[in-house]
């Protein structure tokens, strides 16, 4: 495999061995899993690579990723405990990130499942503190035209947006080495990113979070989902839509034109569609929110957690929900600045005074990338696939009744609505969604109509 320059640092990194902090986010994250409140799973990619692959290449492009973000280098001790200490331990220059393989399969369906099944165990497999890198990258290969590169990463480093990032160099990385051109040999610190977090949270906002969070989690308490009579129960499941590049980018100039960007809306008329087909006037939600300011964009480390909004008037002005989800989001982003301490005391505090869970009945997933869609990846030769190689043998379960997954793309948004069948049922699920998409559809032919 080529040489590389080590990584220069990037400004204001510690050096290493130094304490890094935690975020607020790992800090939550590290508490759940510890306590055993959430399962243990990593962060996943699998890319299938069907035709004439440059090796080297790719192994250059995978090593220039790992070697330049620090958040990979993280180590903690071996006995984390409640408060751990996180430190980090560069990449040596004779280190190997990536493990490769040759499999012996029969068929292209069997060293499929083989990746699947690979990648499948190192999704659950927990980071062995004090020894182990936070991150497990294979390369398989069944003949010399398909490959599998399968990248698990501990989500205690490695969130969402690092995920995309991940996905975006590698490939970009191996057309530069390809073309014999220079990989990028440093990247902004996660170390310094997390050190100025914490460092930039006053006593007074601090103080001005706690009472947002005690105001949000008791109204969740006070008002928690219910099947809405007359909702007919279903087995449980998933609606999916699609809105193509035409109509994405008119929906997103008419949602400029309303200081709203394309996400806020699509929540915005969400909230205000479940919000007429039950009849209720507010609603309390749950949405996971990345942290990250505009400066940290291409930090790669762990900066989302979930955090609660709240929505009243939620059957009104379809316009005016939409602007009031966008203030709470923001208002949310600006808040997020407790530590898992904080959080579970509010909690514990706010269900003893009602005497009931905070529940997380209704969640919203919502993230954003850079480029095109692409199921599909032409790189050169190849032809690479994202999210090739499906989880065998594991169970995902859903504990909310509706959770709303939007994928923002330069020339599409996707929209997935799961559902809880006991307490939602396919129904009414199917009607939110057709009353998003319909009211999208009517924006799009208004904005045409006016222009």
């Amino acid at each position: 495999m080529p040489d590389l320059t080590p990584a220069r640092p990037a400004p204001g990194t510690p050096a290493p061995g130094t304490p890094v902090p935690f975020t607020y986010e790992q800090d939550w994250f590290h508490t759940k899993t510890r306590t055993g409140a959430w399962a243990h799973k990593n962060v996943r990619h699998g890319f299938e690579i069907l035709g004439d692959l440059d090796t080297d290449a790719l192994l250059t492009a995978v090593r220039a990723f790992v070697t330049r973000h620090d958040a990979l280098h993280l180590q903690l001790p071996a006995d984390p405990g409640p408060h751990p200490e996180q430190r980090t331990r560069p990449i040596g220059t004779g280190e190997e990130v990536v493990e490769g393989q040759k499999v012996a399969a029969t068929s292209p369906a069997q060293f499929s499942r083989y990746a699947s099944a690979l990648l499948s165990r190192d999704c659950i497999t927990p980071w062995r503190y004090g020894e182990q890198r936070p991150f497990t990258i294979r390369l398989l290969r069944y003949d010399a035209g398909r490959h599998a590169l399968l990248a698990t990463f501990q989500n205690l480093v490695f969130d969402g947006r690092a995920h995309h990032l991940f996905a975006h160099q590698v490939w970009r990385d191996y057309e530069a080495v390809r073309r014999g051109d220079p990989v990028p040999d440093s990247a902004p610190s996660f170390a310094a990113a997390a050190a100025r977090q914490r460092a930039g949270t006053t006593p007074a906002q601090r103080d001005r979070a706690l009472a947002d969070w005690r105001e949000r989690l008791g109204f969740l308490a006070r008002a928690p989902w219910t099947r809405p009579d007359g909702a007919p129960a279903s087995e449980s499941g998933t609606l999916r839509a699609e809105l193509d590049a035409r109509t994405t980018a008119i929906l997103r100039r008419a949602c400029a034109e309303r200081r709203l960007s394309l996400l806020q809306w699509t929540v915005g008329t969400f909230v205000h569609a479940l919000a007429s087909c039950t009849g209720r006037t507010e609603l309390g939600l749950w949405t996971s929110m990345d942290s990250r300011p505009s400066r940290d964009q291409d930090v790669v480390g762990m900066f989302a957690a979930s955090c609660p909004l709240v929505v009243t008037d939620a059957a009104g002005d379809p316009d005016a929900v939409r602007g009031q989800v966008r203030a709470k989001l923001l208002n949310a982003l600006k808040h997020q600045r407790l530590t898992a301490q904080e959080i579970t005391a509010l909690t514990r505090e706010t269900e003893a005074r009602h005497g009931v869970p905070v529940g997380r009945d209704l969640y919203l997933n919502l993230r954003g990338f850079d480029g095109t869609y692409a199921a599909h990846r032409d790189t050169g030769p190849l032809r690479v696939t994202a999210d090739a190689y499906g989880l065998r043998r594991l169970a995902v379960t859903d504990i909310h009744a509706l959770h709303l997954r939007c994928a923002e793309y330069r020339d599409r948004l996707t929209i997935g609505l799961r559902f809880d069948g006991q307490r939602v049922g396919r129904p009414l699920a199917r009607t939110v969604l057709q009353d998003v998409l319909a009211a999208a559809d009517a924006l799009a032919l208004d904005h045409r109509i006016a222009r």
